[in-house]
């Protein structure tokens, strides 16, 4: 697991499940249909990934297939990192 992965992994479950929610998120825990992202987690993971990992998502990228998963989280990042 990549540093990258390990932390959005960590982000996630300390500040996006709800407290008494029975999920234990890895890289590949799906996020929408699990319904661990709704419009204010998904504002909050935004602001962690451009505070805290540096990289802003632009408007472009907000597609639901980019938030499937940690594993397609960190592939967008990746991409994005590379432009």
């Amino acid at each position: 697991m990549t540093e990258l992965t390990r932390r959005l992994v960590d982000f996630i479950q300390e500040n996006l499940v709800l407290d008494g929610d029975d999920i234990k998120v890895d890289e590949t825990t799906p996020l929408l249909l699990s319904g661990l992202l709704d419009s204010l987690r998904t504002a909050r993971l935004l602001n962690f990934l451009r505070r805290d990992v540096g990289v802003p998502i632009p408007a472009a990228k907000l597609d639901p297939e980019n938030f499937r998963d940690v594993v397609t989280i960190v592939a967008m990042v990746r991409e994005l990192e590379s432009v």
